[in-house]
């Protein structure tokens, strides 16, 4: 390399020129490279660009479908983003089973009888209602009391001495969606909800868990493969629906209440054993005839009853003395004196003041009863005996040794 300005030659590292002490020029070099360098960055560009072009325009197609296809994964990016706190689930959870609660109420009946009362629910389009043996037994109409306290006429169409389940037909329910049914078994542990009239609180609804399976009872009937549940059912519980907390579907009957000390809880006939039973008096409906000796009753049916309501059983209690007395005065029971000379009443006899009989005394008179008094007091005493020891309250039966 020579110096720009005395054209002596530069030696390689020299900085300056050794015979005028011009500095060296790099500057032209320098540029040069820069421009090689620019030159060379535009043609990559271009290059890419022109490549960019020719697949837009060679294969629109795909391109389309890859736009399309990153569409949702965006959206999907964009809903995560909104996702709802977790403490709003227990918010709907809670009001879908308030839900299931309202949608119920128009399905569930209360079923009255002159000697009590119960509850029912509509099993199939046609009116057709399900209820409990042991609320009908003895009837072949009943009434049936809705949501809304209107009353209407049902007949009895169905009814087991086996099963304890009755089914009702109420025409003015005819058109009336009934419930929607579960006849696979529940699992313990499911959460249910009863529905009835306990104690005759009509549109009573009560939350709780199936707690046992498959238990087998004898109590007038035979109940087996038994629902066992904490939620609460009273007197007047009995034929209202047990449905599944979550679904709404009816999955068993109502029908016995264990009272042990401190707790109690309840048994559901589960429906879907008891299904092809009802289905077949849908089928083939029993008439008013074999619906009234279903049981073979004497001519007053009187039958003890678990889970009726326990001011009725004290109303016939009542009621049948009170009948019996007036009976009994009506129709003052003689006796002849040992010499047959005069009649008198024995209730004359012994209703002096103060006077006391020994036990000699009270063997010397004479009672007179007639067969179907006596019969009707065997048949009174022994179903009041049975409410006794069921209830654990000899109050039945006191006043009647």
């Amino acid at each position: 390399m020579y110096c720009s300005n005395c054209g002596s030659k530069l030696e390689d590292n020299a900085q300056f020129c050794s015979s005028c002490g011009q500095q060296k020029n790099r500057k032209k070099s320098s540029a040069r490279i820069w421009l090689i360098i620019g030159i060379f960055a535009t043609l990559l560009t271009a290059g890419a660009v022109g490549i960019g072009i020719f697949q837009v325009l060679s294969h629109p197609a795909e391109i389309a479908k890859q736009e399309a296809e990153s569409k949702p994964q965006q959206a999907a990016e964009a809903v995560k983003k909104v996702f709802t706190p977790a403490t709003s689930n227990s918010k709907q959870a809670e009001k879908e089973k308030t839900q299931i609660i309202k949608e119920s109420m128009p399905k569930v009946f209360t079923v009255l009888t002159a000697e009590g009362l119960g509850s029912g629910f509509l099993y199939e389009k046609g009116g057709y209602i399900v209820t409990n043996a042991h609320v009908v037994a003895g009837y072949t109409d009943v009434i049936v009391k809705n949501h809304n306290g209107q009353e209407s006429p049902a007949r009895v169409v169905g009814i087991s001495i086996y099963s304890d389940v009755a089914l009702l037909k109420a025409e003015n329910y005819a058109q009336s969606s009934p419930f929607s049914l579960e006849l696979e078994q529940s699992e313990i542990g499911s959460e249910v909800i009863a529905i009835g009239s306990p104690q005759g609180l009509e549109n009573s609804a009560s939350i709780g868990y199936l707690t046992g399976t498959d238990r087998d009872v004898e109590y007038d009937f035979v109940y087996e493969a038994l629902y066992q549940i904490d939620a609460q059912i009273d007197l007047g519980s009995s034929g209202g629906p047990l449905l599944d907390g979550k679904t709404g579907k009816v999955i068993g009957i109502n029908s016995l209440l264990y009272t042990p000390k401190n707790t109690s809880f309840g048994f559901s006939i589960p429906l879907y054993t008891v299904a092809e039973l009802i289905n077949s008096w849908i089928s083939n409906p029993m008439n008013e005839t074999e619906v009234a000796t279903a049981f073979n009753s004497n001519d007053e049916f009187l039958y003890s009853d678990p889970s009726a309501e326990e001011e009725a059983y004290s109303d016939e209690y009542e009621e049948f003395w009170n009948n019996y007395y007036e009976n009994y005065s009506s129709n003052e029971n003689q006796y002849e004196d040992s010499y047959g000379a005069e009649e008198y009443s024995y209730e004359k006899e012994i209703s002096t003041e103060d006077q006391s009989y020994s036990e000699e005394n009270w063997e010397s008179y004479e009672f007179s009863y007639d067969e179907e008094t006596l019969t009707n007091f065997i048949l009174s005493f022994r179903d009041y005996y049975e409410e006794a020891l069921y209830f654990e309250d000899f109050y039945y039966i006191q006043d009647m040794l």
